[in-house]
């Protein structure tokens, strides 16, 4: 082989060094995803407290099944549903989810993540139908699309917990 053109000439490392940079590179983007998702589970999950719902970051409640076929895309495929915030609301239930689909069958294919919300009755066996689903804007932040589908309150709550309430209290003792 020439020289010029040999693979060692113009990189100089050893196979076992670029195997352990591409780990340890796989590795660092391993952990700064588990912790957006960490991040992002804690903020929905007070987001549910302020709401006095309920959180679960997976699809126990089999939400997927019942949105699959009202998508705003026709011929979505690969269905994923996950952090869902549920709970009553009068005389139905509410679910909050986030719903994760690709779209395009022929050329390009994308992959689509939108918060979205329906209700079905309580009572299923009276006949009653689950409403429409509604999606929340493209383009928006994940928690910013769960706050413009969210329940209409007088006076929204911040989504962060104070550090140490303990300190935050007014002293109850005696002035000295």
């Amino acid at each position: 082989m020439i020289g010029a053109f040999s693979f060692r000439a113009w990189f100089p490392l050893s196979p076992a060094v670029v195997l352990v940079v591409l780990v340890a590179l796989s590795v660092l983007a391993a952990l700064i995803d588990k912790a957006s998702r960490r991040r992002r589970k804690r903020a929905l999950r007070q987001l549910a407290v302020q709401w006095q719902m309920t959180y679960s970051a997976t699809d126990q409640l089999r939400v997927a099944a019942k949105v699959v076929a009202r998508l705003p895309v026709p011929g979505a495929a690969d269905v994923y549903v996950t952090d869902v915030i549920y709970g009553g609301e009068g005389d139905s239930y509410r679910y909050w989810f986030t719903a994760e689909y690709t779209i395009g069958a022929v050329r390009v294919k994308r992959r689509q993540v939108r918060v979205g919300t329906f209700s079905e009755p309580r009572d299923r066996k009276a006949g009653g139908v689950a409403g429409p689903v509604a999606f929340a804007s493209e383009g928006l932040p994940l928690i910013e699309q769960y706050l413009k589908l969210g329940p209409r309150q007088s006076a929204p709550l911040p989504l962060r917990v104070a550090a140490n309430p303990i300190k935050a209290a007014p002293p109850t003792g005696p002035a000295a």
